[in-house]
């Protein structure tokens, strides 16, 4: 089956921005695998490519963004998750000719089920002032008139 890396989807809390996760995928067998990646809540949430084909010793990286967000999400460990089917295909098979019916149990074929978890750090960046004029009036006298009291003591 595919190696897929990681398992965790981390993203960094950016307000009113659209953060994205990079996900790897890993095919170190002699067979090509079909991949499709299902979001728990789409709306959420860009996939690129959403579904495809990891031909024989190859790799192919997955970009995840979110939406922007006002508010940080509450708690770390989001509700929201994906899962990763993957099934061994014909290498004549193209990412256009994948449907559901490639990965329903219904058929011969193996199809693994990964479900990645969703992790927002929600950690607080700070953002760097434009101008001095937004500093706090202790840190503009470091900035400007701060080399003349160092020199004083």
């Amino acid at each position: 089956m595919l190696g897929i890396e990681p398992l965790e989807l981390h993203f960094a809390f950016k307000k009113n921005r659209i953060i994205s996760c990079k996900l790897q995928l890993t095919n170190e067998t002699d067979d090509c695998f079909a991949f499709r990646i299902e979001a728990m809540n789409p709306l959420q949430y860009c996939i690129e490519p959403i579904k495809g084909v990891v031909p024989p010793g190859s790799k192919c990286s997955v970009t995840i963004m979110t939406q922007t967000r006002v508010h940080a999400p509450e708690h770390k460990h989001f509700k929201d998750a994906f899962t990763l089917q993957s099934t061994r295909v014909d290498g004549c098979l193209t990412a256009m000719s994948i449907t559901k019916d490639v990965f329903s149990e219904k058929t011969e074929r193996v199809v693994d089920k990964v479900n990645l978890t969703v992790v927002f750090d929600t950690t607080p960046i700070p953002e760097e002032p434009k101008d001095l004029s937004v500093l706090p009036e202790i840190l503009q006298d470091e900035v400007g008139q701060g080399q003349e009291r160092h020199l004083m003591t």
